[in-house]
């Protein structure tokens, strides 16, 4: 088992190539109230982030595991694959009909959660541009027992072969959708993804923002690995979803204590125009880059265990009840 200093200090080596006056915090848009798209910053092309070299650095460091090799490779190929043209016969069914075939597609892949919005602006990156404006949002569930090893290994495998699964669901509502004639890109969940994936499916009703800047699903918890796909099939669009996680993660802290380069703030944060949770890139990249991933924040948080979402539900449904009778018996 790796052993982790209690007070994580970046290597000397990483740091050397950190870019010169360069803040990720910045990139990202820390601080700003205007909203815009975002800037390239990681896990896209090399020359498009100053953060390029570091990407390399992520690789070369990467430990010299057999089966974690194997796992990259067969995600690498899943990315590869080619989904075949659009039918030139477009078919034409209600949207709700589609809404629902398409969602089956995505659930009979492995998805456990499907959700569907429209696309706006400032959730496609800098420097790409995307042909549809309906974001399919997918979501895969990782294995807790796995994850809960992080930032071992396994951890890795696990969210590796997850993105791939990811990429997996996409490319079959995608290849679904061109048989009935009409369009789709897929984007499956990791590297050179034009879009943003967790805002897409906060709208789309796959779950709420945790603290630690990651979806948390009412059914599957902080589990889960994201992926999406744009079309212009017709569709019917999902609402939010709410069921108390945000008034949750103001009192708990299991992932900031979790979190050993203290990147987790306890309160929310301006960041490109929106109020949110934020995880300070500046200090999370360093361990992430020197652990091979990280993952720690989500297996700490009490909605990964497998049963507990539902029962935190509850729980925080029920305490909301007793304010709402408090309060009316008040007035």
């Amino acid at each position: 088992m790796r052993k982790i200093k209690e007070k994580f200090v970046p290597s000397k080596e990483q740091m050397d190539i950190w870019p010169d006056g360069v803040s990720g915090n910045d990139l990202n848009g820390l601080g700003e109230t205007e909203v815009r798209r975002s800037t390239p910053i990681y896990w896209q092309e090399a020359s498009l982030t100053p953060f390029g070299p570091l990407m390399q650095f992520f690789e070369d460091h990467a430990p010299r595991d057999e089966e974690l090799y194997k796992t990259q490779m067969e995600a690498d190929v899943i990315r590869s694959q080619e989904i075949p043209p659009a039918s030139p016969v477009r078919l034409e069914k209600p949207s709700g009909e589609w809404t629902e075939l398409a969602k089956k597609v995505g659930f009979d892949h492995g998805a456990v959660a499907v959700g569907i919005t429209k696309l706006r602006p400032e959730w496609v990156i800098e420097t790409f541009d995307v042909p549809y404006d309906t974001v399919i949002s997918i979501g895969v569930a990782m294995d807790f027992e796995n994850l809960k090893t992080a930032p071992e290994v396994i951890a890795a495998i696990e969210v590796i072969k997850q993105y791939g699964e990811a990429h997996l669901v996409s490319n079959a509502i995608a290849a679904w959708i061109h048989k009935q004639g009409w369009n789709a890109e897929s984007y499956g969940g990791s590297k050179n993804v034009p879009i943003l994936l967790v805002p897409p499916a906060l709208e789309g009703g796959i779950g709420e923002l945790g603290k630690h800047g990651s979806l948390i699903n009412r059914e599957h918890g902080s589990v889960l690995r994201l992926g999406a796909l744009v079309t212009n099939m017709p569709l019917d669009l999902d609402s939010a979803d709410s069921f108390g996680v945000d008034d949750f993660c103001i009192n708990c802290r299991a992932c900031e204590t979790a979190c050993l380069p203290e990147a987790i703030s306890p309160e929310k944060q301006m960041v490109r125009g929106v109020e949110k949770w934020y995880v300070d890139f500046d200090k999370c990249l360093p361990f992430f880059n020197e652990h091979t991933g990280c993952g720690m924040c989500l297996a700490a948080c009490p909605w990964a265990r497998p049963g507990v979402p539902s029962n935190l539900i509850k729980k925080i449904a029920k305490k909301k009840l007793k304010r709402t009778l408090k309060k009316s018996l008040s007035i």
